[in-house]
């Protein structure tokens, strides 16, 4: 099924983000994992999709992970490895969850980015200002969210989504030449 998007009200809406937030299993992994013998999972991260997150810190924007499944604490482990201070896995209810986040942020709906895949992200979907769905996202996520990526989950969709939100507020060539001229720090 194809889904066809309006790019410019997409820009407009991805202006306002203050707030990016997303799921980890099908966003930051890819559908799959390893599992050894013992029943130890293991899982893959996109390395630029942190340069992702970064980008988007360094430049004023919050990141939370709010994810409902990491048994593991595997997300745990990425978000602290980025320097990320918004990670929350076991959860039960993402929009409940976004309710805190924006009270203690003083934003409001219009001002939470959010990307998903799977049904449990359909709330924050229909709930927040810019929407995304990956390209290997349900349905019935396309369907509704502002944007699709053009990568799956766990193979560059935040990366992809983070230089949108920032060439949307035309912050993304700066970036780019600080980056170039001193590395990430």
């Amino acid at each position: 099924m194809a889904f066809e998007k309006d790019l410019e009200k997409a820009k407009e809406k991805a202006k306002k983000v203050k707030l990016f937030a997303h799921d980890v299993h099908g966003v930051l992994t890819p559908n799959t994992f390893l599992c050894d013998i013992e029943g130890r999972r293991k899982y893959t991260f996109w390395h630029m999709d942190g340069f992702g997150d970064l980008s988007l810190t360094a430049n004023g924007i919050q990141i939370a992970f709010l994810d409902t499944t990491s048994i593991d604490e595997e997300g745990l482990f990425r978000a602290r490895e980025l320097k990320l201070d918004k990670f929350y896995y076991k959860i039960k209810d993402k929009v409940a969850k976004l309710d805190e986040l924006e009270k203690e942020l003083g934003i409001s709906d219009e001002k939470v980015g959010y990307i998903g895949s799977e049904v449990t992200d359909i709330g924050m979907i229909k709930r927040v200002g810019f929407t995304v769905a990956t390209a290997d996202a349900i349905d019935e996520i396309k369907e509704i969210a502002d944007y699709i990526t053009t990568a799956p989950g766990g193979r560059g969709p935040i990366r992809e989504v983070c230089e949108f939100i920032l060439r949307s507020m035309g912050k993304w060539e700066e970036w780019v030449e600080k980056v170039t001229k001193m590395g990430y720090k």
